[in-house]
């Protein structure tokens, strides 16, 4: 499978937000096609979300964010990490040999140490879904196949997502294209953003 979507759950494990977790981010999507990747972090009030959009070809390496009625977005590099996973960095990754079916489709399992170095989780990831470099701007970006389930920390929030559907769909080319009516900023006020959203 070379082409399509992933949905995925979110589980909110830790939540400092105030508000119920009806209000946070739901949904996960994430659509590629070879080494393109799109994904879409929507939350259930109007069209605020995160955005990132991964296009080798064209030098698009970019997170947007929609918070109401604003839009701003960060012009990254293929060396980045998107804004949001500063409480991610330096983490290991370490393949534990189990394995598992998520969606029909063989997954292994991997250790994650977190960079505090006394805390682990468990990720579940597949080789079987043909997409190139798909962690490219994610603390896992040595994961070298797709994750169905894996954990991110933002912040004091850590979320879960699991893969619940993966449909093989063709997805249109302006998924991958940088995006127009955005004010451009920098990582660190992204970051903020994001923060912001995660736990206000």
């Amino acid at each position: 499978m070379k082409e399509g979507e992933i949905y995925y759950n979110i589980k909110y494990v830790s939540n400092p937000s105030s508000f119920s977790s009806d209000l946070l981010p739901k949904e996960l999507v994430i659509a590629f096609r070879n080494d393109l990747i799109s994904t879409r972090f929507k939350t259930p009030i109007g069209n605020s979300g995160v955005t990132t959009v991964v296009n080798p070809k064209e030098d698009i390496y970019d997170t947007y964010i929609n918070i109401l009625s604003f839009k701003y977005y960060f012009a990254g590099n293929y060396r980045d990490i998107q804004p949001g996973f500063k409480s991610m960095e330096g983490i290991t990754i370490h393949d534990t040999g189990r394995k598992s079916v998520i969606c029909g489709f063989n997954c292994r399992q991997a250790r994650v140490d977190l960079p505090d170095k006394t805390t682990s989780r468990y990720i579940w990831y597949t080789t079987e879904i043909k997409a190139e470099n798909p962690n490219r701007m994610t603390p896992y970006r040595e994961v070298d196949g797709v994750l169905m389930d894996f954990f991110y920390v933002i912040g004091d929030a850590e979320l879960q997502f699991t893969a619940d559907e993966v449909l093989a769909k063709q997805i249109p080319d302006k998924e991958f294209q940088r995006k127009s009516n955005y004010r451009r900023v920098t990582a660190k006020y992204l970051d903020t953003l994001i923060m912001k959203m995660i736990s206000f």
